[in-house]
């Protein structure tokens, strides 16, 4: 039979365990992010250097050669872009956010479940069985 002091002890180290998880969760998100924001800020800055080609003949060189450093195809004055493409970067920047945050909410649970069954434990080694399934 388990003692309240020890389904304290293993519903501690849960919870250690879940602020290891949370805290290497908000590194990698941070992370995710600071890879990601630079992506949609080059596709903003390509729509200004787009409209600057439409709107000031005098400067269409400097504006296609900085179409050309940013990947974009351009010949004879043509320019081969797809307009929407700041949209792409932001739905899937939003689209992998969305995705690691699922992913924290699962673990998140799996965490406050197995609290609640080592709380919920008849002996030490169902409750060690518990705790280890969730700190691999």
């Amino acid at each position: 039979m388990m003692t309240d002091d020890q389904r304290r002890a293993f519903a501690d180290l849960i919870k250690d365990a879940e602020r290891r998880f949370e805290s290497g969760f908000n590194d990698y998100f941070k992370e995710l992010k600071e890879d990601l924001t630079p992506k949609l800020e080059a596709k903003s800055r390509a729509k200004v250097m787009m409209e600057n080609v439409r709107s000031l003949k005098g400067k269409l060189a400097e504006s296609l050669n900085g179409l050309r450093r940013l990947g974009y195809n351009v010949d004879d004055g043509m320019i081969a872009i797809d307009y929407d493409t700041h949209e792409d970067v932001r739905r899937e920047l939003e689209e992998v956010k969305r995705s690691a945050i699922e992913e924290r909410n699962k673990s998140i649970a799996k965490f406050r479940k197995a609290i609640f069954d080592v709380w919920s434990a008849q002996d030490v080694e169902q409750a060690k069985r518990i705790a280890a399934e969730v700190m691999q």
